[in-house]
């Protein structure tokens, strides 16, 4: 997919918009071969502060397995329709993108695991906004050049 793809499609995704405020998601991993590895609920809050050109966006994800595992991001909008962001785990900076109702979204973080343990997966994430309020993603994430698992989730506004 390319992110050029979708300049046409609307409604509009504009990421400082749809992630102000307080959200709640769920989701699933799928394994490489297909298999359901777990679920997922996530409560989000983010604060845009446009002076800044910054989002701050904290993101708690529960898992059926009982380990949490939270995401502080700091965004910055380089751009109409480029980003960049950090998060504790991240190696380097995230690089994201937007046209239309899509953002692609690709960095490399250390995942925990329910034992306590870390493993770092490479990310490649896509967010399609379907109404305002409403949109799904579709995370890769791959290891050694290879997808292990993807992740599909649903978020809405509150």
């Amino acid at each position: 997919m390319n992110i050029d793809d979708f300049t046409a499609n609307k409604p509009a995704f504009v990421l400082e918009e749809f992630f102000n405020g307080q959200l709640r998601g769920w989701g699933i991993t799928m394994g490489r071969l297909g298999g359901l590895q777990n679920r997922f609920s996530i409560e989000a809050e983010g604060r845009w502060d446009q002076s800044a050109n910054t989002l701050a966006l904290r993101e708690v994800y529960t898992f059926d397995d009982g380990h949490v595992d939270t995401l502080v991001w700091t965004i910055i909008k380089r751009s109409a329709t480029s980003y960049e962001g950090r998060e504790t785990h991240i190696q380097g900076l995230a690089s994201g993108e937007q046209q239309g109702n899509a953002f692609h979204w690709t960095y490399t973080r250390e995942v925990p695991t329910k034992d306590g343990s870390t493993s770092t997966f490479g990310f490649n994430d896509w967010f399609w906004l379907h109404e305002p309020g409403r949109m799904t993603a579709h995370a890769s994430l791959t290891k050694l050049g290879l997808e292990v698992s993807t992740l599909n989730v649903f978020y809405e506004k509150l």
